[in-house]
């Protein structure tokens, strides 16, 4: 909390020096501050004001800055911003920030920077451009530190010193004579040895590498479970590409927890509360609550097949919306574990391991149903003295809970095995699926116990 008020006191520190026009200590602020903070003071801001503060922003931080803004902060700038600066800005940003910033901007602005670049700039940037976004090839950078595995401590140490903007000295990857990515190192590993020894009496040869295709929620779960900080990006031949550094990893797992969370609630991935106009809003969002209303309307139409049953017991309709919510929530419970242990790993493919979990579920729904069924059979005795209807009733929350909790386990398992991201496995077509099949659970049940 106090690292919070921290961040927030300075934000408002830097957008009250904007309304005051105060120069010299904006300047001064704006200097010791981090991008994040300045893009967050920036999307308070007007646009006369955002201006101002671009004036006195530092060439070395105003790049990273334009890729913290959001959408609606970075239009303001980079239209009102003069095209020698932004070059400038994009000049002292690492090739993939560059390429990262470059495909957020018109085409025409695109063309124009990338053509004023070096050659070797220029083809790095379209390099990272060119692979998929979502990618290792994406978020790499190319730059990384390599060394030929013959290289002795004591040389490694004089080469780092000569190239100190290295964006990642933590780990020092060997090549061979071929080029070929053939171990890693440590900075620490240079300084606790020798310095006549080689790179590759020391070296950790079993080297953890993606492909420049590998998705990067595979790279971040990579990172994850084994502690990277970094982690190399190689091509067919082992010939190192670039690395995906740790920073890069926190920007996919902060990606990927917001398109998730816009999954589970049927919201486009492109929907934006800073760029969507009203309409452009409704219409991206009416898909998913179209798919609820057809789902509902069957739902209707499933109701009416028992018409008859509520005839003879209306009361039985008084537990639709209780059957429903319990079913939908267990399912939904199942499937956000579920997709989370998909995840970070914890969900196997094993024909084995996927029956164990099925079980598991299957038992945890068991044991749920019976007790919500206890509860709500002896609340029928109490409020309707009638057993035939507490036993209906508590045998189809039973039956509604243990599959809707087995469902919530294989809907998710089933969209991640032919390649289908999971997190639409709660979703509203899911919810409402889960929905029918409580319902036809009751009505079945009732009408057997009934004698309908």
């Amino acid at each position: 909390m106090a690292e919070m008020n921290l961040v927030q006191t300075r934000v408002d520190a830097i957008r009250r020096l904007v309304r005051r026009k105060a120069t010299q200590p904006l300047t001064r602020a704006l200097t010791k501050s981090s991008a994040a903070d300045i893009a967050e003071a920036l999307a308070h801001l007007t646009r006369n004001e955002c201006l101002f503060l671009a004036k006195h922003l530092p060439d070395t931080i105003a790049g990273e800055t334009l890729l913290t803004c959001n959408e609606e902060t970075l239009r303001v700038l980079i239209d009102g911003v003069a095209f020698e600066r932004l070059t400038r800005w994009l000049d002292e940003m690492e090739p993939d920030d560059q390429a990262d910033l470059i495909e957020r901007l018109p085409d025409e602005l695109q063309r124009r920077l990338l053509e004023r670049m070096l050659p070797v700039d220029r083809q790095n940037v379209e390099e990272l451009m060119a692979y998929p976004q979502d990618s290792a090839g994406g978020i790499m950078s190319p730059v990384a530190f390599r060394l030929n595995d013959a290289t002795t401590c004591r040389e490694a140490i004089s080469a780092l010193q000569e190239q100190g903007d290295v964006e990642m000295v933590f780990y020092l990857y060997v090549e061979n004579d071929a080029g070929q990515l053939v171990g890693v190192t440590s900075l620490r590993q240079l300084l606790m040895n020798s310095p006549s020894t080689a790179l590759a009496e020391i070296m950790t040869s079993d080297v953890i590498a993606v492909s420049a295709e590998t998705d990067q929620e595979e790279v971040a779960r990579i990172a994850q479970r084994y502690s990277f900080l970094a982690i190399p990006v190689v091509d067919d031949t082992r010939k190192l590409l670039g690395i995906v550094t740790v920073d890069d990893v926190l920007d996919v797992v902060r990606e990927e927890a917001a398109e998730d969370m816009l999954k589970m609630a049927g919201v486009p991935e492109d929907s934006s509360n800073d760029t969507d106009g009203a309409l452009t809003a409704a219409r991206k969002r009416l898909t998913w609550l179209l798919v609820t209303l057809v789902g509902g309307v069957g739902l209707s139409e499933v109701i009416g097949l028992f018409e008859e049953t509520l005839s003879r017991e209306a009361v039985l309709a008084g537990f639709i919306p209780l059957v429903m919510g319990l079913g939908g929530n267990v399912g939904i419970q199942a499937a956000t574990l579920t997709v989370r242990g998909l995840a970070v790993g914890g969900v196997a493919y094993d024909r084995a391991s996927s029956a164990r979990l099925l079980f598991k579920e299957g038992q945890v729904g068991l044991v749920m149903g019976l007790a919500l069924a206890l509860l709500l059979a002896g609340y029928c005795l109490v409020r309707y003295p009638n057993w035939e209807l507490a036993a209906a009733v508590g045998l189809s929350i039973v039956l509604a809970v243990l599959t809707s909790a087995v469902l919530g386990t294989l809907i998710p398992m089933s969209l991640d095995k032919v390649g289908v991201d999971p997190a639409v496995a709660t979703g509203p077509f899911v919810t409402t699926s889960i929905d029918w099949i409580a319902i036809v659970v009751y009505f079945v049940v009732c009408t057997r116990l009934f004698g309908f």
